[in-house]
């Protein structure tokens, strides 16, 4: 990088606590615009229901079956946990805590950049870019996600890393994996070339750096030991994912691929593949500075660019292999506003420094004020007929009534009830696995169904899979649609309970005008 020179990297400092702070509180009221009564889609109903499960004291894998790692349902239930403390329900709490989360990871964006590019601008800038990604801002108060978790540990360990703290940067390289595994790529790559340009003791470094992943890890491994779910977690987190999943990529399926992005990002997914470049640019530019500095030079900058632009290219590579939907940019997002915060900084060095001032302010303003707006034309509150639908059925039967979600797991977490099976989304690759590991296969699991005579089933709409079928057919009354599932009630309930049922969800339905604000979405 020919403009950077050492003079320059030879300002880094540690960011002043004012900044993050400021940037973080700006954040939050951003995020806060967007409100907390949208849909809960099938995506998000799955970490909830996990949370719920877990601040019930069942472990992650055995309330909940899920393919991620056991962050992802552990954090939800921290904050299912607490706002039982306040008296606040589990939806609500697990809304607030992550949009905190998400504030949080804007202000770790602005320590990371500012230890990155030894600028105060660059601290600033790249907050204000990340603010404005769509998908990210709308599920810091739509979700729980478990990538939100995911970026905040990632963040952690790549600030960690970059002021040589190795031990710390392996605990929360573990902890980014176990809330989302591709994260640790991004990870490793970004802390190995940081221990390979960090001169002496690199070995020693390295060893710190994996004894903090291991014994995280090894942490885990113990708790669901002790839980006896240590199958489960295995099956979960590695065997599903190793041997029963095919994943789209955008280099066999482009067009989709891209058509995805731009319906949940629209134009900031130009503005993070203009970043990824700008970061993968500077990473290369800084290389010669790098290979300098082997040679007696002494200043750490380039080092750390060429440390996160790295990581950013692990990270790319995985993502064009790889991708199941918009969140999975995630693990990108803050790299992206890095490289276009880094931009602008070789950009502002070449003005005088009052209008340099002038033009990063400017920046920031204008990128919070898209943010903004962002987050008040893009709320919905379909939340709001979803528990009015949930309520108004399960209250017509009995408190015993019991309930099997068929990927619709929106309902048991919107009623905090207990689904009696731990599987929620039954798509392709877990009716693979469980075709394979339940006995009978999936005519074993329709004969389970029949004998458990679950009160309610409820599943997603138009449900295609043959496996229940029969049983649906035979055992159960169809009540009606509700705002992303299907209803159905055991014949054993009586005529009249289900004409009661069927009441109910046209009542609730029929309200969607006076309930439901604007066009929510019924996937995601």
């Amino acid at each position: 990088m020919s403009t950077t020179s050492a003079t320059h990297w030879s300002r880094l400092r540690r960011p002043a606590v004012l900044d993050p702070v400021g940037v973080g509180v700006v954040a939050l009221v951003v995020y806060a615009l967007h409100g907390y009564d949208a849909l809960l889609t099938p995506d998000l109903a799955i970490f909830t229901y996990g949370g719920e499960r877990m601040a019930h004291g069942v472990p992650p894998y055995v309330g909940v079956f899920n393919s991620v790692g056991p962050l992802a349902d552990a954090v939800p239930g921290l904050a299912v946990w607490l706002g039982h403390l306040v008296g606040a329900g589990p939806l609500p709490s697990v809304r607030v805590v992550f949009t905190l989360l998400s504030a949080l990871s804007c202000a770790l964006v602005c320590v990371l950049a500012r230890d990155t590019f030894g600028s105060r601008a660059a601290g600033l800038v790249a907050p204000a870019v990340f603010l404005t990604f769509e998908r990210y801002l709308q599920l810091a108060s739509d979700g729980p996600r478990e990538k939100t978790t995911m970026v905040v540990c990632l963040l952690a360990a790549l600030i960690l890393a970059g002021r040589r703290r190795w031990l710390g940067a392996g605990v929360f390289t573990a902890l980014a994996t176990l809330t989302w595994q591709p994260s640790l790529l991004v990870a490793v790559a970004t802390v190995v070339v940081a221990i390979v340009v960090s001169g002496a003791h690199r070995w020693a470094a390295g060893l710190r750096f994996v004894v903090g992943g291991v014994v995280t890890t090894a942490a885990f491994v113990v708790w669901f030991a002790l839980a006896g779910s240590l199958r489960q977690a295995f099956d979960g987190f590695v065997l599903v994912n190793l041997l029963y999943t095919s994943q789209p990529s955008a280099i066999t399926q482009p067009g989709p691929t891209w058509s995805m992005l731009w319906a949940e990002y629209h134009g900031t997914l130009v503005v993070a593949l203009l970043g990824l470049v700008a970061m993968l640019g500077l990473a290369a530019a800084a290389l010669p500075a790098v290979v300098r500095r082997s040679a007696g030079e002494r200043s750490p900058g380039p080092g750390r660019v060429l440390a996160v632009g790295t990581g950013c290219l692990a990270g790319c590579l995985w993502t064009l292999a790889v991708i199941n939907g918009g969140p999975d940019l995630f693990v990108l997002l803050p790299l992206a506003a890095l490289g276009l915060a880094g931009l602008g900084v070789l950009l502002v060095e070449r003005l005088p420094r009052r209008i340099g001032s002038v033009a990063v302010a400017a920046a920031v303003c204008l990128a919070v004020g898209v943010a903004g707006v962002e987050a008040v034309s893009t709320r919905n509150d379909g939340l709001l007929l979803q528990r009015a639908d949930v309520r108004a059925l399960l209250a017509t039967q009995p408190a015993g009534a019991t309930l099997l979600s068929v990927d619709a797991p929106a309902v048991p977490a919107i009623a905090d009830v207990t689904s009696i099976w731990p599987w929620q989304l039954f798509d392709a690759r877990m009716l693979r696995f469980l075709a394979h590991t339940q006995p009978g296969g999936l005519s074993g699991l329709a004969h389970r169904f029949a004998a458990a005579r679950p009160t309610f089933v409820v599943t997603a709409p138009h449900y295609p899979a043959a496996w229940p079928q029969g049983v649906l057919r035979r055992d159960y009354w169809n009540v009606g649609h509700g705002p992303g599932w299907t209803w159905y009630l055991s014949r054993t309930a009586g005529r009249a309970a289900f004409q009661r049922a069927q009441a109910a969800n046209t009542s609730a339905m029929s309200a969607f005008s006076s309930v439901v604000h604007g066009h929510p979405r019924w996937t995601g």
